[in-house]
């Protein structure tokens, strides 16, 4: 990964009209970059550890950031689960680097090429969504969180583990786990990297 990102770094300002403004081996060094640096686009390596839950966390501290995700094999299943992380564009792993560099443009211009089956999975997904939307409007509400599940889904976008959720709120770790077991299934969610995309769309 290291050799990855050094020579991207490298090569991408002389292929095209991108600036590197950094370069991060972990999330929390990304996360405090991101911050900082406020860059107009963050490329995440397809296999960066808890790449979907990063994309989330970074969607929810800086929401006009652009998340690309490099070196993805372009599967309807891969391409969907990092769209519903929160990424706004990714780079195939068959790309080269001339079209990396046209892709990311594209990208930032609000474009993604994409093959015709994955095209297709992005529009079985969103249909799914509203049909399930159109079938519980007017039934049921969003649900309303309490004060600690509320403290729980911040921690948990924040990137805390459960162990860390414990000791912040000084409570028994299997205490936190079923906190955060019931605050997932009250929201609908399987994964806790999806809670950072349901806090950007249900907390305007």
């Amino acid at each position: 990964m290291r050799f990855l990102r050094e020579s991207l770094a490298e090569v991408l300002p002389r292929e095209g009209p991108l600036l590197i403004a950094g370069l991060f081996s972990n999330p929390q060094e990304a996360l405090l970059g991101i911050v900082e640096l406020q860059p107009d686009i963050v490329l995440l390596d397809e296999a960066f550890p808890d790449g979907p839950a990063v994309v989330g966390q970074i969607r929810y501290i800086a929401p006009p950031v652009l998340v690309v995700t490099i070196a993805v094999a372009e599967t309807p299943e891969e391409v969907v689960a990092w769209a519903e992380a929160g990424a706004a564009g990714y780079i195939p792993s068959t790309a080269s680097l001339a079209d990396m560099c046209r892709l990311l443009v594209e990208i930032t211009r609000g474009e993604q090429a994409c093959s015709p089956s994955v095209a297709a999975a992005l529009l079985r997904r969103l249909s799914n969504g509203v049909a399930t939307k159109s079938r519980s409007h007017g039934s049921t509400s969003l649900p309303m969180l309490t004060a600690r599940e509320e403290q729980i889904a911040e921690m948990i976008v924040a990137g805390l583990s459960n162990k860390d959720i414990a000791r912040r709120l000084d409570i028994g770790l299997a205490t936190a786990k079923t906190h955060v077991h019931h605050l997932l299934g009250k929201l609908g969610l399987q994964r806790r990297g999806q809670a950072a995309s349901w806090m950007r769309e249900h907390r305007q």
